[in-house]
């Protein structure tokens, strides 16, 4: 069996886009018996993920939630894509989500690693369409994204 992590944005995102993980993760099960998908969304201890879908903009406050930080959750994502995935199915969005670019980047320090991208076009119908993406194509995001951030930042400075 094949074993998929589901990453994609959360902090900032209404409920911390539990909802979306939740749905696109029932729906790559029913589509894919043969893949095992972990999603982060359910990894959560009970007290994180009610206070995450409780949240109206999905904001950590002092970088908590329910007295987790966002590095122990991040951390324990981390663990698993090194130790337990075949690839990473990638929501619409990642590439702004600070801890689906260090999952990706994980992930590409593996070797016969998979990656997939969920079309957006299809997120709100019964099934995902997803694309195979090269190492390469995962590369090229983070560096572009990564340059941006830092331009940002330095027209911030002056």
């Amino acid at each position: 069996m094949e074993v998929f992590y589901l990453a994609g944005p959360m902090s900032g995102y209404p409920q911390f886009n539990i909802p979306l993980f939740d749905r696109v993760s029932r729906i790559l099960r029913l589509g894919n018996p043969a893949w095992a998908i972990i999603s982060p969304a359910e990894l959560d201890s009970d007290a994180v993920r009610t206070a995450a879908l409780a949240s109206k903009d999905g904001i950590l406050i002092d970088n908590k939630i329910a007295g987790e930080t966002w590095g122990d959750i991040l951390a324990r994502d981390v663990r698993i894509v090194a130790n337990e995935c075949d690839g990473i199915i990638f929501l619409p969005g990642w590439v702004k989500s600070r801890g689906a670019r260090l999952e990706a980047t994980v992930g590409l320090l593996q070797r016969n690693f998979q990656f997939m991208l969920v079309d957006p076009r299809y997120i709100a119908r019964a099934w995902i369409n997803l694309t195979d993406v090269s190492q390469g194509y995962i590369a090229r995001e983070l560096y572009t994204q990564f340059g941006r951030e830092i331009v940002e930042k330095n027209y911030e400075r002056e």
